[in-house]
């Protein structure tokens, strides 16, 4: 008997939250034959007090809802924003193609990145080997031994385009006349197979150029690019 009292007398063994959350969640019927526990059940919780399960089921839903709906806003502002870049990079492409001559080219390709890409300065470099002429307003010869080479020997060396801020050392070589200096910028090797020339695209906005975005359409631009000087470099 005195075994029996005390066992009557233990705590009952305490329920693993997991175990009850599984239960729960493979007995949904539990809440249609005891609809008083969603009615009672006073929750806290960060929005603050809700008065039944139910609200807060309803607010958690309209919480994720909220996010899910800014998502969607977000992606459906990105695509657009890819759309009108490819648009403009068809536009460079078709300019590429029809340019004439080569000092017509360079200088289209200017002034779309100008007016169409909101481009504040403009660097466009070809390798000495490569280009003979310096006659071309807006296209510089770059000796392989010289300043500006050795300035950005790593984007010659790996090719590789390099967004974000411009230290001012390299930034006034290749701007001397620069009234101001890039908040930032994108340097951008021509030609992944063989080292052609560089191309970079400066910008007065510190945010427009970041060192973790997508380089897709830039890469998009030097293909491009690369294929036209070749052309006209013959």
């Amino acid at each position: 008997m005195a075994e029996s009292v005390a066992r009557s007398g233990d705590k009952p063994p305490e329920l693993d939250e997991n175990a009850v959350r599984a239960w729960l969640i493979a007995h949904p019927e539990f809440f249609d034959r005891h609809p008083d526990v969603l009615e009672e059940a006073d929750l806290q919780h960060e929005s603050g007090h809700a008065t039944s399960l139910i609200e807060r089921q309803v607010e958690w839903l309209r919480a994720k809802n909220a996010r899910l709906e800014a998502r969607l806003s977000q992606l459906t502002d990105t695509a657009q924003d890819n759309e009108v870049r490819a648009r403009k990079v068809m536009k460079v492409a078709q300019l590429l193609l029809r340019a004439p001559t080569l000092a017509g080219m360079v200088d289209s390709l200017r002034r779309m990145l100008r007016e169409e890409f909101a481009i504040d300065a403009i660097f466009l470099g070809v390798l000495a080997s490569k280009l003979r002429r310096t006659d071309i307003d807006g296209l510089t010869r770059i000796d392989a031994k010289g300043s500006v080479a050795r300035a950005f020997d790593n984007s010659f060396r790996t090719r590789l385009i390099e967004t974000g801020p411009l230290d001012a050392e390299r930034a006034r070589l290749i701007f001397p006349r620069a009234a101001s200096l890039p908040a930032s910028a994108a340097v951008v090797p021509i030609d992944k197979r063989e080292t052609l020339g560089l191309l970079v695209l400066g910008a007065d906005d510190a945010e427009r150029f970041q060192a973790d975005q997508g380089k897709l359409f830039l890469e998009m631009l030097a293909e491009l690019l690369a294929s036209s000087l070749r052309a006209r470099l013959g």
